[in-house]
């Protein structure tokens, strides 16, 4: 369904402020779906010790993707706070927030939003329905026009159709009609679909499994990631970039980037963002070698916030949800 090669996403519209929160574990779980992808050029050095070097970044806003609908579990979101979050999972990894322009290695620029799922089963099943009704009177009209042409009624003599061959072209023309409208609800549902799996880092493992084998009991995985990018997600979407070409050269170099979402629907951002980024940080600079889609135990827990340090604005590189 979805052949397209994934692309390098990135972020964009600059911005500054950090803020200091914490993280702590709970016994509440979710399901989140983390990948992410390394360029060839970024390769982080290693200490004696087996702990990668310690890097400096200056951060960027990338925007808000709102929703289909209101939600103030993230509508009420601000980047200081999802931006400290994240800044607590950095560190973890021996990412720093760099105390000038001098000193900073990465532009990072952190993108977060809800995704808009561009199907909806109930229009979908109807129309699903509706064509199944249509071909079934187009049967059953064809078959009956048929017998009477079979008889030699099926034309008058100055030239009139018999009436079951008129409500076979009313059945026929009503059947062309369902699935026109079929082709467009379809067509709307791949461009949502391919749409959100890129953006969410979808798009290789669907690829991977769209093939004879989900058809022959192969398993559900398929069906599965298609059920994800179908529903409405919170994702967070973090990318890197060399500090000096974004800023200096205004030629922005992705060097790598994070994505990580789960279900909208019996979550709350504002709880489980902290839940998000503990799976996903592990891979922040490092490949996920596909989508890893796994549960979690955790919460996140907000402290004060406290403005750390700006970074001076900079020509912004592409929003890694592909918008402009």
């Amino acid at each position: 369904m979805m052949k397209s090669l994934l692309p390098w996403l990135g972020a964009a519209a600059p911005a500054f402020i950090l803020s200091g929160l914490t993280a702590a574990a709970s016994n509440d779980s979710i399901v989140t779906a983390v990948y992410s992808q390394v360029s060839s050029d970024y390769v982080r050095r290693k200490l004696p010790d087996g702990s990668f070097q310690r890097e400096y970044y200056a951060l960027a806003n990338g925007g808000y993707g709102q929703g289909a609908a209101k939600d103030p579990s993230i509508d009420n979101v601000k980047f200081p706070a999802v931006a400290g979050t994240i800044a607590e999972f950095l560190a973890k990894q021996n990412y720093f927030f760099a105390n000038d322009a001098k000193s900073a290695d990465l532009l990072l620029v952190i993108t977060w939003g809800t995704t808009v799922p561009g199907f909806n089963s109930a229009p979908y099943q109807t129309a699903q329905s509706s064509l199944l009704s249509e071909m079934n009177g187009y049967k059953a009209a064809d078959a009956a026009a048929a017998a009477v042409a079979a008889a030699g009624q099926g034309m008058s003599v100055d030239g009139i159709q018999s009436p079951e061959a008129t409500i076979r072209d009313e059945h026929r023309e009503a059947l062309y009609e369902q699935l026109y409208q079929m082709q467009l609800f379809d067509g709307i549902r791949r461009q949502s679909d391919e749409h959100n799996a890129r953006l969410l880092g979808y798009l290789q493992d669907i690829n991977d499994r769209d093939n004879i084998t989900r058809l022959a009991g192969g398993g559900t995985a398929y069906d599965d990631l298609i059920s994800d990018i179908e529903q409405a997600r919170y994702y967070v979407i973090l990318a890197a970039y060399d500090f000096r070409t974004a800023t200096q050269q205004r030629k922005p170099k992705l060097l790598w980037v994070t994505r990580v979402s789960i279900q909208a629907q019996g979550n709350r951002f504002d709880k489980d963002l902290g839940d998000m980024l503990a799976n996903a940080s592990k891979y922040f600079g490092q490949p996920s070698h596909g989508l890893i889609r796994r549960y979690r135990e955790g919460t996140v827990t907000i402290g004060k916030l406290k403005v750390v340090g700006v970074e001076p604005e900079s020509a912004p590189p592409a929003r890694a949800d592909g918008k402009h």
